[in-house]
């Protein structure tokens, strides 16, 4: 049986429609609505959680906080680690952990690098995840269990979620193209799930070792320009590039978090490869999921 937790969440939903879809034994873990009761905020985990469960998918955690870089390590970090030092103990065989893409550095050659030779990283979520990874490795990795360690890319869908959907929602009202700037990976919400569904299953082959962290992208890089025109589904008209800074200049500086992110996610760089094979044999790019019109080239 698989037991699932974030299943209320944009991939962890997607997750659970997918097992159930296919018939396969999945209980969810969570605060509500869920099989069986977890809150990651509180101490103590009962054993009975794990009952005949033998792989867990671990996706709850916090991506968007307020609350400064102690919530994000409470959750993120120390209560995943509590989380997976009650499944090891309980005896489930596999344990996978979505991290993510942004715990490397834009400059890495190896976005399967272990986390604990990259440095650590800028933002708190990212720094969270890098945290985690790293606790995971030293708990689990001596145990019988498989640990996997995922990092997808930003997830996008035909339904759009968080700085995506932001930026549709301004592109639908302001359709004027974005700069030429950044470098990104993303990744499809179904060639994430299907490589998910697959590990948990036994039906995709195994990684060279336990606990390889994996990079999860559909294997081509996205200027803000190739996203924008992606979630436009159309040609905008253009802005020059001068005007374009002054409006990312703008937006980082408003006191909104979610603004400032999105700020900093139109031009800023991260880690991109399209030359490489992805992992995952994405199916899926972003202009083919929403049927926007194919990009010209890589940007």
């Amino acid at each position: 049986m698989i037991l699932l937790t974030g299943a209320s969440g944009y991939i962890g939903s997607a997750i659970c429609a997918s097992l159930k879809r296919q018939s396969i034994s999945v209980v969810t873990a969570g605060r509500s609505d869920c099989d069986r009761f977890l809150d990651l905020s509180q101490d103590g985990i009962s054993p009975e959680l794990f009952s005949d469960v033998t792989v867990v998918i671990h996706c709850a955690g916090i991506a968007h906080n307020k609350g400064g870089s102690s919530a994000y390590r409470v959750v993120n970090v120390e209560a995943c680690q509590a989380f997976a030092s009650a499944a090891v103990a309980a005896g489930v065989n596999q344990f996978i952990f979505l991290s993510s893409l942004n715990v490397v550095p834009a400059s890495t050659v190896d976005p399967g690098a272990s986390a604990d030779v990259l440095p650590k990283p800028e933002s708190l979520y990212a720094e969270s995840k890098w945290r985690a990874e790293i606790s995971l490795s030293k708990l689990i990795g001596p145990s019988p269990c498989e640990l996997i360690i995922l990092r997808p890319a930003l997830v996008y869908d035909v339904a759009l979620a968080a700085n995506l959907a932001m930026l549709q929602k301004w592109q639908s009202r302001l359709p004027v193209s974005l700069p030429a700037t950044g470098r990104r990976s993303l990744v499809a919400r179904p060639d994430l799930v299907e490589l998910i569904v697959s590990l948990a299953c036994g039906t995709r082959k195994k990684l060279a070792r336990s606990g390889q962290p994996l990079a999860v992208t559909d294997g081509q890089c996205y200027s803000a320009l190739r996203i924008g025109e992606a979630l436009a589904n159309k040609t905008p008209m253009k802005l020059p590039a001068p005007l374009w800074r002054i409006v990312l200049g703008c937006l980082a500086g408003l006191p909104f978090q979610r603004t400032q992110a999105l700020a900093a996610s139109l031009g800023g760089s991260y880690w991109c490869g399209e030359t490489a094979q992805p992992y995952n044999n994405a199916v899926w790019s972003l202009e083919r999921l929403l049927g926007a019109p194919a990009a010209e080239s890589v940007a």
